[in-house]
């Protein structure tokens, strides 16, 4: 299911709106889970959003949260500040890893306004200096970059509008993973060690016969197949080829490991040009 992004200076309302998306999801059924501040352990204002280390620590607990909640049958719904651009990236690359929709909901409000309401609050007042190093610190969402879109632009006296924003969490297709979190296909349970057998037994079959062999004679290899020896060629620079070929062959494996040996001379011949 779906992850919902709520971002906005302090006192904009973002609890509100929140509060509301849930009655209305409720009432149709879905199952929601909603991470915030106060979830993380020993949470105060000051101390957290006074401190970069202590904030990264609240950012990688919203993380992990969304991350474990995020799943086929849940809405999670992540209420914080969310006024850095390179976290809300991380969220939507979350997202791109479940293959799962997502939105921005800014509530935006003006910098003043923000500030009056913080002061009639009866309790859990930011101090001035402190909101004004958020506001300070805040970045705009932006409806052009992947992992602000879709964006929902709220202003604080507003009424919310549900209908296009459970178009987009329920209704949409979720973004095509990366290909860095594509999981790779099953190798055979004998192919890397196949491998690593090989390649080093070709190698050091070519070092050996190199000791009497001259440039232009051709080597025939315990496993089949022959390389033409171009130029004699050290050890570590066979090693290097070698482990170049392993690091290949991990990311494009062959389910036939009576291909490696062919694969190998094939690269060494190209390698040793």
């Amino acid at each position: 299911m779906p992850l919902l992004v709520v971002t906005g200076y302090p006192c904009s309302g973002k609890t509100t709106r929140v509060e509301k998306i849930i009655n209305c999801f409720n009432a149709k059924h879905k199952d929601i889970v909603v991470v915030n501040d106060g979830q993380f352990n020993g949470f105060d204002r000051e101390v957290i959003y006074g401190s970069s280390r202590n904030e990264k620590n609240l950012r990688a607990f919203l993380k992990s949260e969304t991350q474990k909640h995020l799943n086929k049958d849940t809405l999670v719904i992540v209420d914080s500040l969310n006024y850095i651009k390179g976290f809300r990236y991380e969220l939507h690359c979350i997202t791109k890893a479940a293959q799962t929709p997502h939105c921005v909901l800014w509530c935006d409000i003006g910098k003043d306004r923000a500030l009056e309401l913080n002061h009639q609050r009866s309790k859990d007042k930011y101090s001035d200096k402190l909101m004004e190093e958020l506001i300070m610190r805040y970045e705009e969402p932006n409806g052009q970059t992947r992992w602000d879109s879709p964006l929902f632009i709220l202003q604080i006296d507003n009424d919310l509008a549900l209908e296009p924003i459970e178009d987009a969490l329920f209704k949409s297709k979720p973004p095509p993973p990366n290909m860095s979190t594509v999981a790779q296909p099953l190798q055979a349970t004998d192919f890397m060690y196949e491998l690593d057998k090989v390649t080093n037994e070709t190698v050091k079959h070519i070092v050996n016969c190199q000791r009497s062999a001259m440039p232009g004679d051709k080597i025939r290899l315990p496993a089949g197949g022959e390389v033409e020896l171009m130029r004699h060629s050290t050890l570590a620079e066979l090693n290097k080829i070698r482990r170049q070929f392993i690091v290949y062959m991990k990311m494009n494996p062959v389910s036939d490991c009576s291909q490696l040996s062919t694969m190998f001379i094939q690269y060494l011949q190209t390698s040793l040009l």
